[in-house]
């Protein structure tokens, strides 16, 4: 895969990954679904591939659960902030 045929798809994998979670954030589930479904196709298609991609998009998808698993706060980036801040103190 040639360098610029990856960033595109790197870039395409951050836009479905933010669509999804911006989805959540505006309440629309079902934007959202279709988002996520749209990573998981892209994990599956780059396994076995692209190992770079295929890890890039399961970190995504762990991110995605782990956000809408939890109850805290709809916006991304307040909860991506107040989780990075919890691993600064656990490792402080």
């Amino acid at each position: 895969m040639t360098p610029e045929l990856r960033k595109e798809k790197e870039a395409m994998i951050r836009l479905c990954f933010q669509e999804a979670v911006d989805a959540i954030s505006r309440g629309d589930a079902s934007v959202a679904r279709i988002r996520n479904n749209q990573l998981s196709g892209m994990m599956s298609a780059f396994r076995g591939l692209d190992s770079d991609l295929y890890w890039l998009c399961v970190r995504y998808s762990g991110h995605y659960y782990a956000f809408i698993r939890q109850q805290d706060t709809r916006d991304y980036n307040a909860w991506a902030v107040g989780q990075a801040c919890k691993a600064l103190r656990a490792a402080a």
